[in-house]
């Protein structure tokens, strides 16, 4: 096992996780979004140390409008 690269089980169990922490907050009205930019962004920041290689984050949302979609009209 290379350091640099997660194994692909453990991947697949992260994707089920973050895949059933979206499903929690859509069950409880919350929008979500499961956005891979802003892991990156904390990885790159090492906010949870230099030894995570992989981190999504999951941006959540109470306002009345869903924040994730902008839907401009065509004119």
């Amino acid at each position: 096992m290379h350091p640099d690269f997660p194994c692909v089980f453990n991947t697949s169990d992260l994707g089920t996780a973050v895949c059933s922490a979206a499903a929690v907050a859509s069950d409880e009205r919350i929008d979500n979004r499961i956005m891979f930019s802003v892991g990156m962004a904390a990885r790159d920041l090492q906010l949870l140390g230099e030894d995570v290689k992989i981190v999504y984050g999951i941006g959540l949302s109470i306002s009345g409008k869903n924040i994730f979609f902008d839907r401009i009209p065509i004119k």
